[in-house]
């Protein structure tokens, strides 16, 4: 899009009605998962800012209308629709107070603890060999970190993969699964699988593909709940400071107990633990993954949940100065963008806010 087209887009959307129109437009454009793609973050910069400015200039001309639809597409198909986000009850105000500090969206980073307690920061790391322990070697491929088990008679220790807040990291256990660890996670793990059955640990979210193996099932402790598996993709959410813990079914099988209760669930269907255990068959399975794919996705979800997110991703606390304001938000924001952008959006949510340091003040 050419600046003479920006600077028609921008008057266009001057007016209230043509605004609404656009984001309607660009909505529809974008709620496909399978359209989103790396994006092109000048072209981000122009829509925010022509979003931002949208009532602060005054229309000299009516935009063509197909200008604008062209102009939306042409925005919605580069970005990849990564950031759009409307509250439920728009209205416009004042953008966020904020420190001339930014805050930088989280990164690939883990903390591998060894068995014999020793830990190894696996930020920088690029490829090679991490360590050796008891017939296994642990390397760094590409970002990821995987287990050989260099000789047969492996004795079994067990590590533990921690990613702090704003820390993400992918993982390749012994027998091939993938993991991949959102950001205030942890996943304990052996370091080979000798016997008839893998296990490991989580506290946090992960994401995992289970290598099918029917002589050695796979299971997931996550706090209350147990989730057994023969070969499938699944996500598991089950941070302490959540009131729901759910199991997310894309592809397989699964069995979930918790409080002597098991369900199987088909693919498409969502596990959750509260009071107790229930099965959904209407979960909203991209909102599940989103984190996987760099994508905050809120639809339908309230200010506190979204703000856990928040909290987790840029590694910030969160305070309400005057209670917590009852919104619930629609629509999804790239994970790449920084603080600052994210909350130039969220302030169109009836949001105010005050950056601190490292303390996000949300003021009503």
């Amino acid at each position: 899009m050419n600046e003479q087209e920006q600077e028609e887009l921008r008057l266009w959307m001057a007016d209230d009605a043509n605004e609404a129109a656009f984001v309607a437009v660009f909505s529809s454009m974008t709620t496909d998962p399978a359209t989103i793609k790396p994006y092109d973050s000048q072209l981000e910069t122009v829509l925010q800012q022509i979003l931002a400015s949208s009532h602060q200039i005054t229309p000299s001309r009516t935009m063509r209308p197909y200008r604008w639809w062209a102009a939306a597409a042409a925005v919605a198909l580069l970005i990849g629709g990564t950031w759009l986000l409307w509250p439920a009850s728009p209205k416009h105000l004042p953008v966020a107070e904020l420190a001339p500090k930014d805050i930088a969206p989280g990164h690939a980073g883990a903390i591998l603890t060894l068995d014999d307690g020793s830990q190894v920061v696996l930020d920088s790391m690029g490829n090679g060999v991490v360590a050796n322990q008891a017939g296994t070697q642990v390397v760094i491929k590409n970002g990821q970190l995987q287990y050989d088990a260099t000789a047969n008679n492996a004795t079994v220790v067990y590590n533990t993969m921690t990613t702090p807040n704003g820390r993400v990291y992918t993982l390749m256990l012994p027998d091939g699964s993938r993991v991949w660890l959102n950001a205030a996670s942890s996943l304990r793990f052996p370091t080979a699988f000798t016997d008839g059955h893998r296990e490991v640990t989580l506290s946090g979210e992960a994401y995992f593909e289970v290598n099918a193996n029917a002589h050695q099932p796979f299971t997931v402790v996550a706090d209350n709940m147990k989730v057994a598996v023969l070969g499938t993709s699944f996500n598991i959410q089950a941070y302490k400071n959540e009131q729901v813990q759910a199991t997310t079914l894309i592809s397989g099988k699964v069995k979930v107990t918790a409080d002597n209760e098991t369900q199987t669930l088909q693919p498409g269907q969502q596990a959750t633990l509260s009071d107790k255990l229930q099965v959904s068959t209407t979960a909203d399975l991209y909102q599940s993954v989103a984190w996987k794919e760099g994508v905050f996705s809120f639809d339908g979800m309230s200010l506190p949940e979204a703000m856990r997110q928040i909290e987790r991703w840029y590694n910030i606390t969160v305070i309400y100065e005057n209670g917590i304001p009852d919104i619930h938000f629609g629509g999804k924001v790239t994970r790449n963008a920084s603080l600052h952008d994210l909350l130039h959006i969220l302030s169109r949510a009836e949001l105010k806010f005050r950056l601190t340091d490292n303390r996000l003040i949300i003021m009503k």
